[in-house]
């Protein structure tokens, strides 16, 4: 059992470790990811329309993405019950290496867009832009876990001069390290993401299909598909496909738990709390056929009306209705409302009418027809 405390006593398992830097990175990716995806449809008719505080609130809450390495590093620590002080080192250094925030030099006489004072001489500038590499996130949190440990069991955690080595060896020195190996995990990560954009321009239809179901698999596993969907930058076709994946899990876990949970469960999993039927599926693993074979069909519509999405909307399905919202009524191009490529009523298909029936057909088939499970085994108070 783990110590209440992290220092060099802390015990911990590989796979303990494994699922702590997942769990703490898809708590740190919703909390940077959810606000801005939910509210900026909200948001667009009133930036349209010209309202400054629109426009101020949907600039604070893109920003946010910006943060999500350094609330990755933060949640992560948190998992680890780690004390104040390494919790600051853990965001410090997951914040520095992961290219949310880059750096330049600009020139003399270059403005301070904030303060409008001019520089008088050439500076280093910084910019905040997207949410960088959210593996090479996961990664530097990681390394940073194992370092802070190593600290804290061999050199008692720098002793009395803490709060001075550790942001400054720590935290630099895995910032460092981490800047270092960026360029290589970005490359991997983009090559997946090429890959998977164009294995499905090439086989749309196998590809959704494809997708749909990793997807409907991920969302029950401690693994985040907001993350994983960020991390590969999956977009278009496939960010539709991975979106109707988590909808038919959803769909699946609903008609089951309100059959045998109190009500706030199942409201729970409506708002997006699927993961918290972990419990229930893994006692029962057979179920996830259900899961399987209603994405497979879901995604059918997917490829057939062209329906498309973003990398922060892949993730989501009927959690704020991001991912149907983002197909249906926002034009990817310019974040506009308008009647896009897909419409209302082929979305509507798409992201209710197929699941919904093939759910229950799925479910019928699986729990009626070959009593594989049963509404019992969805039985789950959370």
């Amino acid at each position: 059992m783990n110590n209440a405390v992290f220092d060099g006593n802390y015990k911990f398992t590989a796979k303990d470790f494994f699922f702590k830097i997942l769990s703490g990175s898809a708590q740190g990716i919703l909390i940077g990811v959810l606000p801005s995806a939910v509210l900026k449809y909200v948001l667009l008719p009133f930036i349209k329309g010209g309202q400054a505080w629109a426009m101020d609130l949907n600039a604070i809450l893109v920003l946010f993405s910006s943060f999500i390495p350094i609330l990755i590093g933060v949640a992560i620590a948190l998992q680890f019950k780690m004390k104040s002080l390494d919790v600051g080192v853990m965001a410090i250094a997951t914040g520095a290496a992961s290219g949310s925030i880059k750096w330049a030099t600009a020139p003399a006489g270059f403005v301070n867009p904030v303060s409008g004072v001019k520089a008088p001489a050439p500076t280093t500038v910084y910019m905040a832009q997207g949410a960088g590499d959210v593996i090479n996130a996961m990664v530097v949190a990681a390394i940073g876990v194992l370092v802070i440990w190593l600290v804290a069991k061999y050199l008692n955690g720098f002793g009395a001069i803490a709060v001075v080595l550790s942001p400054l060896v720590i935290g630099g020195g895995v910032a460092m390290l981490g800047h270092a190996i960026a360029p290589y995990v970005g490359a991997i990560t983009t090559a997946i993401g090429d890959a998977v954009a164009t294995f499905t321009n090439l086989q749309p239809v196998p590809m959704a299909i494809f997708i749909a179901m990793a997807f409907a698999f991920i969302i029950v596993t401690p693994v985040s598909t907001v993350g994983i969907a960020l991390a590969i930058s999956l977009a278009g076709v496939g960010s539709g496909a991975a979106g109707v994946g988590v909808v038919a899990t959803t769909v699946v876990l609903l008609i089951n738990s309100i059959k045998v949970n109190k009500t706030g469960t199942t409201v729970a999993i409506f708002l997006g709390a699927m993961k918290g039927m972990m419990p229930s599926v893994f006692k029962k693993p057979i179920m996830i056929v259900s899961f399987l074979a209603t994405a497979a069909i879901s995604a059918l519509p997917v490829a057939l009306f062209n329906v498309q999405g973003t990398p922060t909307s892949a993730g989501f399905g009927w959690i704020g209705m991001v991912s149907p919202i983002q197909s249906m009524l926002v034009d990817t191009a310019d974040k506009t409302f308008i009647s896009s490529a897909v419409g209302i009523m082929p979305g509507l298909i798409t992201w209710f009418v197929v699941p919904i029936v093939a759910g229950f057909a799925m479910d019928f088939l699986f729990s009626k027809v070959l009593h594989l499970y049963s509404p019992e085994d969805f039985k789950q108070d959370m």
